[in-house]
């Protein structure tokens, strides 16, 4: 074989293989990182789908063929998979058992896939196993990357699937137009490459041996100055690479206080539920004293009725005692004129007389026993004065009483409104702090997949500086060979000596 053609050959291969090594590993890596994001990404967004449904209830069942969280009724409503969408992009399904609810998920015919079936891997290991899935899956034919969580009842039954997802091609639309671009390229510049050089060789060599020389000097300057940018653009992402490490631990930190924040949040809501069931029992028991002192207020009226009657009484006796006193002076009158009578009588009337003084004796008895009496009936009626006066001045304040208390139920049923409204607001603050810790959380995921995605690209400017360092000592291999050509050497099998000029 002549050198010439030895020389096409060589160039051709080294340039070929220096290229295709160079698009090989960046292709590899490039297509791992985006399989990696993309199992990253989902688990993230389903952790957001997972708040957005608990938010609705985490009771979770099914209730006349509905499945329900709480009281949130689930089929047939796309509330949750189009927030999914519309934050994140991609897919989003509710199942309920292994059947389609809710989804976002389209048919050909562009309507959403409702009642379509769960089938594959991740039947299996959701809906028979009761386990969650990760992976590739195909969803009506088109392959996903997915994820996929059980929906459990309190009895711990698989009742329902949560699942969200991303088209491959959506992911690697970018990645395979690329790559395309690249292999026309490299094959391009190999065609080129092999024709510019059959080119030079197939003319007369040495006239034009000078230019090649030139363009040989020009590749090693261009390609030193490839290496010197390359330099740059590692130190630069060196910087960068840094910088989001900084930035990636200043949002731990904040998704840590944000954390305690949701954390004390939650605190306030517990303390506002207990606030909101003991002011309900206050108010339960103010109440019911309320009822106590109507039933006391109405006994005392009852008992201060029953006084008076007693007063009314005591009075009419009092009218009978005075009826016995004005018979007992009667009686003394009669007793005295008995005794006069007795007297005038003489002998006869003796005894008559005893009698009289007897009588008068009991009559002035019977004046003692009822002017006692009539003492006591009065003391009877001052005291029941005094008790009915106590008792309309107890009726009083029992009824001052029974307005306070009736307007402290009042106080406390709108107090009970106001502390339910607290205790409402306290959970919208609580949900929102949660919110916002799962959103940091999701900063600090995707920082560190920056992160990630920076050292990865350091890393590939290492590599293609290696590459780089290689393509310079090969142009200057290549340079040499052109000035061995200058010297003399040979060419087609003879010595020829050659004087050309070097650019």
């Amino acid at each position: 074989m002549k050198l010439t053609t030895k020389f096409v050959l060589i160039n051709v291969i080294i340039v070929t293989m220096a290229i295709a090594t160079t698009s090989c590993f960046t292709f590899v890596s490039i297509h791992n990182e985006i399989r990696r994001q993309a199992s990253v990404s989902q688990e993230g967004i389903l952790k957001m789908f997972w708040e957005l449904l608990k938010s609705k209830g985490s009771d979770f069942h099914v209730a006349n063929g509905k499945l329900m969280a709480g009281g949130y009724v689930i089929n047939g409503n796309y509330e949750l998979p189009d927030k999914i969408k519309e934050a994140f992009g991609g897919t989003a399904t509710i199942f309920m058992g292994d059947t389609r609810v809710s989804t976002n998920v389209l048919k050909p015919d562009g309507s959403r896939a409702i009642d379509t079936k769960l089938l594959g891997a991740a039947y299996d290991a959701v809906v028979k196993e009761g386990k969650p899935y990760r992976g590739e899956a195909k969803i009506l034919d088109v392959p996903y990357f997915t994820a996929y969580d059980p929906i459990k009842n309190s009895k711990g039954e698989v009742i329902g699937v949560v699942y969200v997802g991303v088209k491959e091609s959506d992911y690697f639309a970018a990645y395979n137009h690329l790559q395309a671009i690249m292999v026309v390229v490299a094959a391009v510049i190999a065609v080129i490459f092999a024709f510019i050089t059959g080119l030079l060789v197939r003319k007369t060599l040495y006239p034009i041996i000078g230019k090649v020389s030139g363009i040989s000097e020009k590749i090693h300057s261009h390609v030193g100055a490839i290496a010197s940018t390359m330099d740059q653009q590692s130190g630069f992402s060196t910087q960068l690479s840094s910088s989001v490490v900084e930035i990636s631990s200043t949002m731990e930190e904040f998704s840590s206080t944000a954390s305690q924040i949701a954390q004390h949040s939650q605190s306030v809501v517990e303390r506002a539920d207990k606030t909101l069931d003991d002011t309900k029992i206050g108010a339960a028991e103010v109440e019911n004293l309320n009822f106590k002192i109507n039933d006391i207020s109405q006994n005392i009226q009852a008992n201060l009725s029953e006084i008076v009657e007693l007063g009314r009484k005591s009075k009419e006796i009092n009218k009978v005692m005075e009826i016995i006193n004005n018979i007992a002076n009667q009686t003394k009158l009669i007793a005295f004129n008995a005794a006069l009578e007795a007297a005038s009588a003489g002998e006869a009337g003796k005894r008559f007389g005893v009698v009289a003084v007897e009588i008068r004796r009991l009559a002035d008895s019977v004046v003692e026993s009822t002017t006692e009496i009539e003492g006591k009936i009065t003391e009877i009626l001052d005291s029941v004065n005094r008790l009915v006066m106590s008792s309309e001045k107890s009726f009083q304040l029992i009824q001052e009483g029974q307005e306070y208390a009736s307007h402290t139920v009042v106080m406390l049923i709108e107090s009970v409104d106001g502390v339910e409204e607290t205790a409402d607001a306290a959970r919208q603050i609580s949900l929102s702090t949660q919110q916002q810790q799962i959103a940091s959380s999701q900063v600090v995921l995707a920082l560190k997949d920056i992160e990630q995605g920076v050292r990865f690209a350091t890393d590939s400017i290492h590599q293609t500086n290696n590459v780089t360092d290689d393509l310079l000592e090969l142009s200057e291999m290549m340079r040499k060979l052109v000035l061995s050509f200058n010297n003399g050497k040979e060419v087609g099998g003879q010595e020829t000596a050659v004087s050309v000029e070097t650019r």
